[in-house]
């Protein structure tokens, strides 16, 4: 089996790879795909919620069906906001095995290509030889440390993504940096873990979104639109015409991806933040160096006033950033031929890298695509269009199907 050229390789069993998959069996395409299925949901800390809303967080299928709604309205669980993230990751698995469950619980941990085949080597030391690959990788390799951090040992200085519970910190001091839903997320965890977090914020002050209405009224349902990203005329767009964004020049769309959707905490967690954690606002982190068993960090506040602050941990809730050069399993050759965009790839209308054959979806194709693929509601059209585009390229076809449980209350269950 190893040594068969598969047509596709998908990398990557989260929301993007496995929507992908489903549509590739629908278009009749072989294919194989590697991860464990839902890894990063999976290993978030429990007690956190999805900021996406529960009708536009989906392990997509080309009839619609097996949505994260249903799966939520079967279970007695919440159908709209907040959701929580751990129900998300259960949904996501129960979704792959129903749907896809020739995903091979594998890593991949090393990508090159001989000619016009590409080669993948597995963690469990087999080899794959696929036409083309889809790297569906998410977030888990983009985590952003900021420099002034990012050479402190763990033990002093570490990412939201690096932790499953913040338990460990129980009575010490934390500073958390950042203005995000992580940030938040993080800050509120370790207060209700028993530690003391105070928050560092770039920004004047820190903000939360409304709570949406769950019944509006048809005005204002013009006016402000729902969609996967969130109530307006702009968000509706984006999801409405995805692919618009792409043919924007690159110098207009790259700052439009990062500011859009900026640093925001949910709505839910204002009154877990607001009164509870100490916050600093209009300070950034000029350095950090160990002090003992502690951390000091130099801050630079308004007007550039500098202060020492001593703290037993910090966390940076700093987000993620698109950089290839994170994904150390490409082969040296191989990343150095990808057209960069930024550190990220520059990559076609079809998702294609300058390296035919070799494409990027969810996160990584954000840069090149828009904010709507930061997000999980971005893998219903990457999953439409891709899936269509290597149908039509590829030259082998398998028979069409999608095999799907019952209809109904029994599809939920």
């Amino acid at each position: 089996m190893g040594s068969d050229i598969i047509d596709v390789a998908i990398v990557g069993a989260g929301p993007y790879g496995l929507s992908l998959a489903t549509h590739l069996k629908a278009e009749g395409v072989p294919f194989r795909i590697f991860g464990r299925p839902m890894q990063f949901w999976c290993d978030l800390p429990a007690g956190m919620f999805l900021k996406s809303l529960a009708f536009a967080t989906n392990v997509y299928t080309p009839d619609g069906r097996l949505g994260f709604v249903d799966y939520s309205r079967a279970r007695g669980l919440e159908t709209v906001e907040p959701c929580a993230m751990a129900d998300f990751a259960r949904y996501g698995v129960w979704a792959q095995r129903w749907l896809v469950p020739e995903v091979e619980e594998v890593d991949v941990v090393h990508l090159s290509r001989s000619g016009s085949t590409f080669e993948l080597v597995l963690s469990d030391g087999r080899m794959a030889l696929a036409r083309r690959v889809v790297l569906a990788v998410g977030l888990t390799h983009f985590a952003r440390m900021p420099d002034e951090l990012s050479k402190l040992p763990r033990e002093f200085a570490s990412h939201t993504s690096h932790h499953r519970d913040y338990v460990a910190y129980a009575g010490k001091s934390v500073c958390v940096i950042g203005s995000g839903q992580s940030a938040f997320e993080a800050a509120r965890l370790l207060f209700e873990a028993g530690a003391r977090p105070q928050m560092v914020v770039r920004e004047p002050q820190i903000s939360f979104s409304d709570k949406m209405p769950r019944h509006r009224s048809w005005w204002q349902q013009v006016r402000r639109p729902q969609s996967g990203l969130g109530p307006g005329l702009k968000n509706w767009a984006l999801e409405k015409f995805p692919r618009a964004l792409h043919f924007v020049p690159d110098r207009l769309r790259v700052p439009f991806v990062k500011s859009h959707l900026g640093p925001q905490g949910a709505w839910w967690l204002r009154d877990r933040i607001v009164g509870q954690v100490p916050v600093m606002t209009s300070t950034v982190v000029g350095g950090g160096k160990a002090l003992g068993q502690q951390v000091a960090l130099r801050l630079v506040g308004p007007d550039g006033v500098e202060n020492t602050l001593v703290c037993d941990h910090v966390v940076a809730g700093t987000g993620y950033v698109v950089d290839i050069d994170r994904l150390t399993f490409i082969a040296d050759e191989l990343c150095r031929n990808i057209r960069r965009l930024e550190r990220g790839p520059a990559l076609d209308r079809h998702f294609q890298s300058s390296v035919a054959g070799l494409y990027f979806v969810g996160f990584a194709s954000s840069p090149s695509f828009g904010p709507l693929f930061r997000f999980v509601a971005g893998a219903a059209f990457t999953s439409r269009s891709l899936s269509r585009t290597l149908a039509l390229s590829g030259g082998v076809r398998a028979t069409k199907a999608v095999p799907l449980p019952g209809e109904g209350a029994r599809a939920a269950r």
